[in-house]
C-alpha cells in the first residue's frame, strides 16, 4: 500500500469519521462530513490533477489532504478546518509521515472552507472537490428539512471533465428538483466561486451544465 492507502485504511482515521457520523446525527447537521465524503473528494482531486498532468507524488499528497480535511468535524462544523489542520499536523508527526509538499498539504486543510484567493494548487483542488461533492449522498437527516439543502437529494451525479483548456461540470438532476430554491441556497454561490477561482488560476474555460443546458446563473457569475 502507498501512503494514501495506509492513511485511508488506518483504523484511527476510520474511527474518527465514524464518530463524526454519530456526532452529526445527534447534532442535526445538514451535510455529512463522513468517510464516504472525504473518499469522494480524494477521488475527484486525483481525477482533476491527473487531467492537469501533475506527477504521481504530488497527486498522492493532495489526496492525503483530502482524506484528512474533515477530521476536525468530530467537534462540529464550526472551526473544523483549523482543528483538521491541527489533527493532520500531529498525525504526520506521530506516524513519521514525510511529505515533500507537507506545508502545502497542511495549508490546504487549514483553508479548505474559504481559501479561494490562495495560489496553493493542492488547496484550490481540495476546495473545488470538496464543494463539488454535493449530490444526494451528502444530505444528512436534518438537511432534508432545510430549504435549498434538501434539493441536493435530487442531484444524482456531478460529472467533471477537462479537455485541453475546456473545463466542464455537468449536474445531472432529477426532474423533482426545485432549481430556484437550489440557486437561492447560499452554498451554490460557494460552489460556483470555487469553480471560477480554480478555472482562472489554471487558465481553464469553465462551463457548468444543469442537465443538458448551460447553467445561466453560473455564466452570469463568471461574467461579473
Amino acid at each position: 500500500m502507498n501512503r494514501f492507502e495506509k492513511i485511508e485504511n488506518d483504523k484511527t482515521i476510520i474511527e474518527v469519521y465514524n464518530k463524526i457520523s454519530e456526532f452529526e446525527d445527534l447534532d442535526k447537521g445538514w451535510a455529512h462530513h463522513n468517510l464516504e465524503h472525504v473518499k469522494n473528494v480524494a477521488h475527484l482531486v486525483e481525477s482533476l490533477l491527473k487531467k492537469l498532468d501533475y506527477d504521481d507524488n504530488f497527486i498522492e499528497e493532495a489526496k492525503i489532504a483530502a482524506i484528512l480535511h474533515d477530521t476536525g468535524a468530530i467537534e462540529g462544523k464550526k472551526n473544523h478546518a483549523i482543528r483538521s489542520y491541527n489533527f493532520a499536523k500531529q498525525y504526520f508527526e506521530g506516524n513519521n509521515i514525510i511529505l515533500e509538499n507537507k506545508e502545502l498539504v497542511l495549508e490546504a486543510i487549514k483553508i479548505h472552507s474559504d481559501g479561494f484567493d490562495s495560489d496553493n494548487i493542492i488547496a484550490l483542488t481540495l476546495i473545488l472537490s470538496d464543494k463539488l461533492d454535493i449530490k444526494y449522498t451528502r444530505v444528512a437527516k436534518e438537511g432534508y428539512h432545510v430549504k435549498g439543502m434538501k434539493e441536493l437529494q435530487y442531484i444524482k451525479d456531478i460529472l467533471v471533465d477537462i479537455n485541453n483548456n475546456d473545463f466542464e461540470i455537468k449536474f445531472i438532476c432529477d426532474d423533482k428538483i426545485n432549481k430556484n430554491e437550489l440557486e437561492e441556497f447560499y452554498f451554490i454561490t460557494k460552489v460556483f466561486n470555487a469553480i471560477i477561482t480554480f478555472s482562472k488560476k489554471m487558465k481553464l474555460n469553465a462551463k457548468v451544465l444543469f442537465n443538458n443546458s448551460e447553467w445561466e446563473l453560473f455564466r452570469e457569475m463568471l461574467e461579473r
